[in-house]
């Protein structure tokens, strides 16, 4: 009976493991159909569980499948996935330009186009053809913690004057201030920056004459960023200076900062987000919190800000022969979701408060009290910067606030990007043999062949006997044919630097113990601490209710135990090993690494032995150059599996 039991958990762990590893191609004879269901498939940053419940239930000959994708990799990801056959039916996407354009049905005959604001549909055409639905817009602004600004007798600012002076006070008196002492947060990511610089400004540029003169010349490719936003950053600026505001985010080797926890436990006064954030800090704290719009520096009446989650296409090789049903299918879907049940489901999935269906009543209340004046009084701004410049910005932005760049060389980086003179490069580096696809964090659930690719490459290139490849550092997949420069900005997007430590059989069972530490999360998205290996084998025990995944066993790869009274070198990342500190979610938890933060206790048995230098896009750029007169693949070979608790 015990027998019976483990065949079939292997059975279902392999597939499990098989399904983090598919590799399907878009079917362009053939619908795909599960049952007496027609499959449809779309990729996006969250779950959509009301939605998907919504669909099924209207249309009970539909299965609409999600796949999850990091929010901050998406958008290059779809466009990638569709440029190389791999696109998913319905197309989400917060770009409505750019070359996804290129693979989207036109919708402009469907029914449901003209449910929806004449303005918004304008912005996205494409020589006059609608290639995008938009979904419901979230509000930004400054959510901040009202308990303690009244337990306090803190004021709420009416200018930026004010914000900072607040900031100050706080400061001082250690009220909403963390560990470091900041009491303001940007979670860091490129589009949140990008939205922060653009809104700072809006009160006193982009809502003005100026910035809407601006705004024109800029979509006609006569208007540049630097010279006009030169000032954009003033303000995350001087918090960064004054100490109200940490810079460390911002950085491409550091986690995002973990606003939600900091929000909800009063270690933090105040935030720029949006309502999604400010209903889940509500949710998730016995504090009172509210929202505030952005403030003026010259006088003028603040605005508040908006701008759609995401667009909705259709995958152009639908109207291939032989899916005529999953084209019907995501037309059927597209209509739904442009009624106000469908804006409702995804409202409540997402937490947007904004519709853009031209008559619509939400179901409830969902603007906050704070912005409420802004939008009675028509003061709601909607970012209309295409958002592929936006992307860019953010990324230039975030380089100047840790430090890296400074503004004008920054915003003239934009500006040669927007001209053209900053495209991708082109330059070839190789050939795979194979797609390795990245899709639902199957890089951060179990053994995947982009995973093990990655991991052989860091270890021949630095010659340590094991490497490690966190899952979180794994962005993008790789698609069989010619390799360029450009793919590796999307697989290994991050800039940590890998070094070579000296360690014994002890530290690799803890490393990989706490690898596995964070499969589940209250997000519903898997750690990216979860370790892709080369040099070794190891299992364990899934994540069941409460109870974490655990670590079953580690040994060489032939399968032998590792020697207790040996050494053994190891290549892992500075990030790992402490070169941001452990706080704020940096490191990942791997203090048993830490030879370089001095603010948690060094390693014991650990010495670095050398800084290579490398990072794992240069370490992957480099394999495949080397190994360029050979066939590139990777397998599935064991190296990680999941067992019972019994085996």
């Amino acid at each position: 009976m015990m027998n019976m039991k483990k065949i079939l958990f292997l059975a279902v762990a392999l597939l499990c493991l098989s399904g983090c590893t598919s590799q399907k191609k878009d079917a362009p004879n053939g619908d795909r159909t599960d049952g007496d269901k027609t499959v449809v498939t779309m990729m996006y940053t969250d779950s959509l569980p009301n939605l998907e419940k919504l669909v099924e239930t209207t249309y009970t000959d539909i299965d609409l499948q999600i796949e999850k994708n990091a929010a901050g990799t998406i958008d290059g990801e779809v466009e990638r996935r569709l440029r190389n056959g791999h696109g998913t039916d319905i197309v989400a996407s917060t770009i409505a330009t750019g070359d996804v354009l290129n693979y989207l049905a036109d919708l402009s005959a469907d029914e449901y186009i003209s449910s929806y604001q004449s303005g918004i549909m304008h912005k996205t055409a494409k020589d006059g053809k609608n290639l995008f639905i938009p979904l419901p817009a979230q509000y930004y602004g400054y959510i901040y913690n009202v308990t303690l600004m009244n337990e306090n007798g803190l004021s709420v600012p009416t200018t930026q004057d004010e914000l900072l002076a607040l900031l100050e006070q706080a400061k001082e008196k250690g009220i909403g201030t963390d560990e470091n002492g900041s009491d303001f947060a940007v979670n860091g990511t490129p589009a949140t920056t990008a939205v922060f610089a653009i809104a700072a400004k809006i009160p006193d540029f982009f809502g003005l004459s100026d910035g809407i003169r601006w705004l024109d010349d800029m979509k006609n490719g006569n208007a540049s960023f630097k010279g006009s936003l030169d000032t954009c950053l003033d303000l995350p600026l001087e918090m960064i200076e004054k100490g109200y505001m940490n810079p460390l985010p911002f950085s491409a080797v550091s986690n995002t900062a973990p606003i939600l926890e900091k929000m909800s436990n009063g270690k933090m006064l105040m935030a720029f987000d949006n309502v999604t954030m400010l209903d889940a800090v509500r949710k998730s704290s016995n504090y009172e919190f509210d929202m505030l719009p952005m403030l003026s520096d010259e006088g003028n009446p603040a605005w508040t800000v908006s701008a759609p989650t995401a667009y909705l296409g259709i995958n152009k090789s639908l109207a291939e022969e032989g899916n005529e049903e999953r084209l019907d299918a995501c037309r059927r879907i597209l209509t739904l979701i442009s009624t106000p049940k469908g804006q409702d489901a995804f409202m409540m999935d997402n937490g947007a408060s904004y519709s853009y269906l031209a008559n619509y009543t939400p179901v409830s209340d969902t603007v906050p009290n704070g912005i409420k004046e802004c939008i009675d009084n028509g003061y709601n701004y909607n970012i209309s910067i295409p958002s592929d410049f936006m992307r860019y910005f953010g990324n230039r932005c975030n380089a100047v606030l840790c430090g890296r760049t400074d503004i004008v060389s920054a915003l003239a980086e934009v500006d040669e990007y927007m001209q053209g003179g900053s495209s991708q490069s082109a330059t070839l580096i190789g050939t795979i043999d194979q797609d390795m696809i990245v899709e639902n964090y199957n890089v951060r659930l179990g053994e995947t062949e982009i995973g093990n690719l990655i991991s052989d490459a860091v270890r021949e290139m630095t010659g340590a006997d094991i490497a490690v490849v966190n899952g979180g550092s794994i962005r993008g997949s790789l698609y069989e044919g010619d390799i360029y420069s450009y793919d590796l900005d999307y697989v290994c997007p991050y800039q940590d630097n890998i070094i070579v430590l000296e360690v014994n059989a002890d530290v690799i069972r803890s490393m990989l113990a706490n690898s596995l530490s964070a499969m589940v999360r209250d997000t519903e998205i898997p750690g990216g601490r979860f370790l892709n290996v080369s040099g070794l084998k190891y299992s364990f025990i899934p994540p069941s209710g409460d109870l974490p995944a655990q670590l079953a066993d580690v040994t060489l790869p032939d399968g032998s135990p590792l020697d207790e009274n040996a050494l053994y070198t190891i290549a892992v990342t500075d990030y790992m090993a402490g070169s941001n500190g452990y706080a704020d979610n940096n490191g990942d938890g791997f203090t048993m690494l830490n030879v370089y933060s001095s603010d948690t206790p060094k390693a014991e048995n650990v010495k670095l032995v050398r800084e290579t230098g490398y990072t794992f896009h240069s370490t992957l750029e480099e394999y495949i150059i080397s190994h360029n007169d050979e066939e590139i693949a990777s397998q599935i070979e064991g190296r990680i599996t999941a067992v019972s608790e019994n085996e």
